[in-house]
């Protein structure tokens, strides 16, 4: 007979604390320390050391935890699961998404899916800093494959192909690069990474071998944004990352340079964690995404800087 107290024991482990797991669950941290007690009288094992200040688990409470605590939330997501089933998707919604590329691709996607799903409230985050998905509570992410932890599950989401641009005004004035080493003559607008706080790296490919370059230039900038609009003013040279599309045509005050030597397209993700249990409202945000963003109308580059 699986006793009653399990669960509770596995919710106290898990969270850390008998308070923590008395709040979680609605009742008073004496009834858990109650609980708890006569589980381990039922077991004969003594499960936690208990202080004033500390709880830990003692060799034998490691042990039932390692043996039951998978089992315990398997069972609890397959009653979740068959209450969802039962339920149109609803409830609130976190996802992290890079600010420029978030806006662009995922944005326009938001009202016919609020349309579609009316009972899920979504609570967007644009920052281009890729945060700890579980730590801040998110229930998805959106980023580069280099971003995200081997513990979630990752689908390509999207496939970005990085191009340098320049306006005609900067070109005319400055001349035009014809190779990678041609832009240490040049200035080049930095993006300076929100998570590690260095440059972002420039990538080429040349004679079907990667080469890196610094970006080197009197402007840094930290939003991808601010570049395009520097660029716009003919401050210098800038890196974005366009729709990997057939075409990608140069219009208006903006030109794509060095097209010869651009580097492979760049994975967009999109990641959630790895439990069994995926709740609905999850999954048919997923579902929804990755089945519309490749079907939006292709975005020139002139468009895709003017929407930033």
């Amino acid at each position: 007979m699986i006793p009653n107290q399990l669960n509770i024991f596995n919710t106290v482990v898990k969270n850390g604390s008998f308070s923590s797991a008395a709040r979680l669950l609605g009742v008073s941290s004496a009834a858990i320390s109650k609980s708890i007690s006569q589980l381990e009288k039922n077991l004969e094992l003594r499960l936690f050391h208990r202080s004033t200040h500390s709880l830990t688990l003692t060799e034998d409470g490691q042990e039932l935890y390692k043996r039951t605590g998978h089992l315990i939330e398997q069972l609890e997501d397959q009653i979740r699961l068959s209450t969802d089933k039962q339920k149109a998707p609803h409830g609130r919604l976190k996802v992290n998404l890079p600010d420029s590329f978030g806006r662009m691709f995922v944005l326009p996607l938001v009202p016919d899916f609020l349309k579609k799903y009316p009972d899920i409230e979504l609570d967007l985050k644009f920052d281009d800093r890729m945060g700890d998905l579980v730590k801040e509570g998110a229930d998805v992410g959106i980023g580069v494959l280099g971003n995200i932890d081997s513990a979630l599950i990752a689908r390509e989401f999207y496939s970005l192909q990085p191009v340098l641009v320049a306006s005609r005004e900067y070109i005319n004035k400055y001349g035009e690069p014809s190779c990678p080493q041609d832009l240490l003559q040049h200035n080049c607008i930095a993006y300076r990474s929100d998570t590690t706080g260095r440059k972002k790296i420039w990538n080429f490919r040349i004679d079907g071998e990667q080469i890196q370059m610094e970006p080197e230039g009197n402007l840094i900038v930290n939003n991808l944004s601010a570049a395009m609009t520097a660029v716009e003013m003919g401050v210098g040279i800038a890196a974005v990352g366009v729709g990997n599309y057939e075409t990608c045509l140069e219009q208006g005050g903006f030109r794509r340079i060095l097209k010869d030597y651009e580097a492979d397209p760049i994975r967009v993700m999109i990641y959630y964690s790895s439990r069994h249990y995926l709740p609905a409202k999850t999954r048919v945000f997923i579902d929804y995404m990755l089945a519309n963003v490749k079907d939006q109308c292709p975005h020139e580059l002139e468009d895709m800087i003017h929407n930033l």
